[in-house]
């Protein structure tokens, strides 16, 4: 997390994914990234940079996924609940930037 915050990542410390602008205005209209920024209060958007972090947090994010978008034919839903669990899984975080 900490070669994160410098920009010195080493290969292997992110697990990255990039979703296409349809998928990403996918997810805008499902509602689930206003869903995610009502919820903790941040800004989840285009030209912003977003994350959640910490075990708590990542745990709520996949309960709101998964009580209010899944099972989903969205495949950028699926992509994000994936990150999540991996984020939870390494005690990391998501992050958001579009």
């Amino acid at each position: 997390m900490s070669r994160l915050d410098f920009d010195e990542c080493i290969d292997g410390d992110l697990i990255d994914f990039n979703i296409t602008d349809d998928q990403y205005r996918s997810l805008a209209e499902s509602g689930l990234i206003r869903l995610m920024n009502d919820f903790f209060d941040i800004c989840i958007d285009e030209f912003e940079d977003e994350r959640i972090l910490g075990v708590d947090n990542l745990a709520q994010a996949r309960l709101l996924i998964e009580n209010h978008f899944y099972p989903s034919e969205n495949e950028a839903v699926d992509i994000l609940l994936t990150q999540v669990n991996k984020a939870t899984e390494y005690e990391t975080g998501v992050f958001f930037y579009f």
